[in-house]
């Protein structure tokens, strides 16, 4: 269900490592870019790791009093030599309330090897029992800037309910600028209607508004339009939450 954020077509998000991507193709989970093979590299340049590559397992930050343990997800290029590093962070042995966190660098290429320009912690969807980010990738349809698109949820006493957030890649950092509901299911508890909803992204107008369409119980459509810096939704949730 964490996967089924989709896009309109193939020209509205990156390409996987295996070539272009299919017209109307799902966002897969851990969807890196194809343009370069040195992610490690750029992780522990923004992680300030020591080290090779080949060494490096996961990068520990303590946020808020809480460690977390990230590994990198994705890297994408972003403009003028700059690249944007997804990685995600998760705490061990965490319990159900508890979130991960998402971690964005910006790092030049440059010919002596990753320079790190900015880093950001909070952006983006989180899951349950410690984890960040469960499934992610970007898009130039939304915005003159990329957008990171990431997804993530849990299941509470049999309802799962997951969420997609938006994220602004912009030139001075990244911006989180609005969610919306990518699946939920419900009816493995006690006294819960069984129902389910899947939603994409199957329209946009850049930098001004998104639609965003649903299957499984009921056919729904819903719209969002950017409004002091987010994108809101007109009308009414009519997806139902746990």
């Amino acid at each position: 269900m964490l996967d089924t954020l989709l896009l309109l077509s193939a020209a509205m998000m990156s390409t996987v490592p295996s070539g272009p991507a299919a017209a109307d193709m799902a966002l897969p989970v851990q969807l890196g870019d194809e343009a370069h093979g040195d992610m490690d590299e750029a992780f522990i340049a923004a992680f300030q790791l020591g080290g090779a590559p080949a060494d490096v397992g996961e990068a520990v930050r303590t946020i808020d009093g809480e460690a977390y343990y990230f590994k990198p997800a994705a890297i994408h290029a972003i403009g003028n030599d700059i690249w944007a590093l997804l990685s995600i962070g998760h705490q061990d042995e965490a319990g159900h309330v508890s979130t991960g966190i998402n971690a964005i660098h910006y790092l030049r290429d440059t010919k002596g090897g990753w320079q790190r320009m900015g880093e950001w912690f909070g952006n983006g969807a989180t899951g349950t029992f410690g984890n960040g980010a469960t499934a992610w990738g970007f898009s130039r349809a939304l915005g003159k800037n990329p957008y990171l698109l990431t997804s993530g949820g849990g299941v509470w006493q049999g309802c799962a309910v997951g969420s997609a957030v938006l994220t602004e890649l912009a030139p001075d950092a990244p911006v989180d600028r609005g969610s919306f509901t990518d699946g939920m299911s419900s009816g493995a508890g006690v006294g819960q209607k069984e129902q389910e909803y899947e939603g994409k992204i199957i329209s946009a107008v850049p930098d001004k508004s998104f639609t965003v369409a649903y299957n499984g119980t009921r056919a729904i459509r819903q719209d969002y339009v950017l409004k002091n810096g987010r994108y809101e939704l007109v009308g009414k949730d009519r997806i139902p939450g746990c």
